[in-house]
């Protein structure tokens, strides 16, 4: 597999999320993945990731990641403004 991105990524935050959630819903369209799967995926890269550059061990940091969680929920309601409860999902 070779993923390539085309174009100068900008430093903006938002546009890396957007690039990042792109791969994945490519990843998701060429396997015939549900996108919760691609979810799954994000956030297991997540800890992955985490552990990978964290100088203590996964039962040190469960805590901090499960907060980072909660506060990437809030930053993903800053930026795109997260669809209430009673909205339908997009297609």
């Amino acid at each position: 597999m070779k993923i390539e991105i085309e174009g100068k990524l900008s430093d903006d935050p938002r546009s890396a999320i957007l690039a990042i959630e792109g791969v994945t819903r490519s990843l998701c369209q060429q396997t015939g993945k549900d996108p919760a799967e691609g979810v799954m995926m994000l956030l297991t890269a997540a800890v992955h990731m985490s552990n990978t550059y964290s100088a203590s061990p996964i039962d040190e940091t469960v805590t901090a990641m499960a907060t980072a969680l909660g506060y990437a929920v809030v930053a993903a309601d800053d930026m795109f403004k997260l669809r209430a409860a009673t909205q339908e999902p997009r297609q």
